[in-house]
């Protein structure tokens, strides 16, 4: 796929600038979008590990569990390459919150990167229904308030609770709807394998990707403005790391090196 993008021609060969993976990114982030085909096919896979969470009782979900995780349910196997994806995307919805662990699993909005620290000493507060006021479907104010930090206390209060008891819920924060999409697990997959500096970088970056592909000008156009945003086009300089040509300087001034900057000044 990367030889056909980069191709002159049939016949002709063409200078790879990139790496597959960089125009693989999200196009905000200065990639092209191009599907990663591993991390796609995960998303497929969570897919299904996604019905055989919430629908356990379903035929496909008993045949597996017979064969793969008898002894356990499909939370604890370790037998799906989706299983990682789907521990970062997968969250709570409380119910009675007898099956959510206050301390080891994802339930609290603005909290979805991190479990909540367990700094606390109390061996009766385990589960979010320690929590919980079961007659008259409150929050125990006091002892959250006391157990928690500030912060954390105040997001936890904010959690509404139904006034009739119901099951607790895993639900995906990728979407609003809190069911599963393919689209949302494929993006968190790709947003995770990014290198942590190249987000911070993205950050400041993103509007003007945005902007860019919103523009209604021809996507030629619009891939030589990407090109020349990443510099990836063949100024001398580039020419001459890739080894094509062997003098970087411009011919005509002969006093500076033929990079973008000099092109465009």
């Amino acid at each position: 796929m990367a030889k056909s993008w980069w191709q002159k021609s049939r016949n002709r060969k063409g200078i790879h600038w990139c790496a597959w993976k960089d125009l693989c990114l999200l196009k905000e982030n200065g990639g092209l979008g191009f599907r990663n085909l591993a991390n796609f096919n995960v998303a497929l896979l969570a897919k299904q590990g996604w019905h055989l969470i919430n629908y356990p009782d379903s035929l496909l979900a008993k045949v597996l569990k017979a064969k793969y995780y008898p002894k356990s349910n499909f939370a604890e196997a370790r037998v799906w390459a989706a299983k990682g994806l789907l521990d970062k995307g997968m969250c709570w919805r409380v119910g009675k919150g007898d099956k959510i662990s206050i301390w080891n699993d994802l339930w609290i909005s603005g909290n979805e990167a991190d479990r909540v620290p367990n700094q606390v000493n109390n061996e009766y507060i385990k589960l979010v229904s320690d929590l919980i006021d079961a007659n008259n479907r409150r929050w125990k104010l006091e002892l959250i308030r006391n157990t928690f930090a500030r912060d954390t206390a105040e997001k936890i209060l904010q959690i509404p609770l139904a006034e009739l008891a119901h099951e607790d819920l895993q639900v995906w924060r990728g979407e609003l709807t809190g069911e599963f999409s393919v689209r949302s697990a494929y993006k968190l997959l790709q947003e995770s394998s990014q290198d942590p500096n190249d987000i911070n970088l993205q950050t400041s970056t993103k509007n003007f990707y945005r902007k860019l592909w919103n523009l209604e000008i021809p996507k030629k156009i619009q891939i030589t403005i990407w090109k020349i945003s990443l510099n990836l086009f063949p100024s001398l300089k580039n020419l001459k790391i890739k080894r094509v040509l062997t003098d970087d300087f411009c011919p005509r001034s002969r006093q500076a090196e033929g990079d973008g900057c000099h092109i465009f000044q």
